[in-house]
């Protein structure tokens, strides 16, 4: 009696196709093992295993790699063609708005000085302009007999005032109502008139602008730092640089006009807008990383790192001792960024990394140093800086000298070179 095809199935086939696979198996282990089949598969690399790793591996790490460059030409044609050739720089003019809350006060405290000086030393400016509504004899007044941080900015090479009405209302009749806004009407005329570097007076420059101002762009701004997402993707409005009549500069200035509705933060979004905007015209505008001018926020927690005092101690130290890239014992002096006191070679970052690396835990004594190497001007908020634990809240000439915050870190180069040209009298450092 013949079976049909379905019971045969059911009965033994199974094991029929348990054998076809033990087969198959077998003969691809074979296969794998006998004959070079690398070539039908993809390639994967081994990883290293920790011992494949030599034993110092920063040990000749830097063998073939030459330091950088001098920017300077040796041949004086070439260094004539170049400059034949070089965009038109943004002109280095610096601008400040000063605008009274009582039309008979001038009075400037320590913390304008810091970002005054600081733009004096390392900018070297054609001008420092105050476009200010103070009365012209009043600006003299303070400038001869008003109290000593007064005299002293007003007395910084450069400082020249611009006098300007206080700007009150828009074409359309809405009042512009607060120093904020009024200040940012102001700064965009300045830019669009004049060009240059606007600067609020609680952004301090920690090295030259130079390299920006001559990167062929007729505007430069900043990202803006944010803890939360919904403060993030804005340009900072306290640092702006701005070649004369640029196109971001006269449409920012028309466009708040137009749409300014006497909330102040308004013209952050029109400034952030414009920028992104007109960034697709090439040479308008470069916006640069938050660190570069802003980097930290104008939240409490970015204004308790950058404020709060720590335990460590630069006190009892010499006044010579190094603010910023200098050595530890202090007996190297002040070592102005941007200058000698940055190492750039490949030896210079493995070292600087090497000893990052040993504080990456936060347990050093120093764990809570922040790295300003990419910043150009701090904007250093202070909104809510009598909140700050363990800080009254005040820049004083003692907080700065101490050294025992990133602020005070930050500006101490610029303050020590004022104290050794005798601008601050060292008695007051008593």
């Amino acid at each position: 009696m013949m079976r049909s095809p379905g019971a045969t199935l059911h009965c033994s086939g199974w094991r029929r196709y348990a054998i076809a696979v033990v087969l198959a198996i077998t003969t691809a282990v074979v296969l794998n093992t006998y004959f070079d089949i690398s070539s039908i598969v993809p390639w994967r690399p081994r990883l290293p295993t920790l011992q494949t790793f030599p034993v110092a591996p920063l040990t000749g790490a830097c063998d073939g790699i030459p330091p950088p460059k001098s920017d300077a030409h040796d041949d004086a044609a070439d260094a004539a063609a170049d400059a034949a050739a070089a965009p038109i720089p943004i002109p280095n003019l610096v601008h400040y708005v000063w605008l009274l809350a009582d039309p008979s006060v001038l009075s400037f405290d320590f913390k304008v000085f810091v970002s005054v000086y600081s733009a004096h030393l390392y900018f070297r400016p054609d001008r420092i302009y105050f476009h200010t509504d103070a009365a012209p004899d009043l600006w003299e007044r303070a400038k001869t007999s008003g109290d000593p941080w007064t005299r002293r900015v007003l007395n910084i090479p450069g400082v020249t005032p611009n006098f300007v009405e206080n700007p009150r209302s828009t074409s359309g009749g809405v009042e512009i109502d607060t120093f904020g806004a009024k200040s940012d009407f102001l700064r965009a005329d300045a830019l669009r008139r004049h060009g240059g570097i606007y600067l609020d007076v609680d952004a301090v420059p920690l090295r030259d602008v130079a390299p920006l101002r001559r990167a062929g762009f007729a505007n430069v701004v900043g990202g803006a730092v944010a803890l939360r997402t919904k403060h993030a993707g804005f340009v900072n409005t306290g640092v702006w640089l701005a070649r004369p009549h640029s196109t971001l500069a006269e449409v920012f200035f028309r466009a708040m006009d137009a749409f300014y509705n006497g909330v102040w933060a308004v013209s952050v979004d029109i400034l952030t807008d414009l920028a992104y905007r007109l960034h697709a015209i090439p040479g308008e505008v470069l916006i640069v990383h938050p660190r570069a001018f802003a980097p930290t926020s104008w939240e409490l927690e970015d204004q308790e790192r950058l404020f709060r005092p720590h335990g460590w101690s630069a006190g009892q130290r010499s006044l010579s001792a190094a603010g910023d890239g200098g050595d530890d014992d202090g007996s190297a002096g002040v070592r102005l960024p941007g200058k000698e006191g940055l190492g750039n070679t490949c030896a210079d970052a493995l070292a600087w990394l090497a000893k990052r690396e040993e504080r990456s835990d936060g347990a050093g004594p120093e764990g809570w140093e922040m790295d300003f190497s990419s910043t150009y001007v701090l904007h250093a908020f202070d909104d809510y800086a009598d909140q700050v634990r363990g800080w009254d809240g005040k820049i004083t000439l003692k907080y700065v000298l101490a050294r025992q915050s990133n602020y005070a870190r930050a500006v101490y180069p610029a303050i020590w070179h004022a104290l050794e040209a005798g601008i601050i009298p060292k008695e007051e450092t008593q």
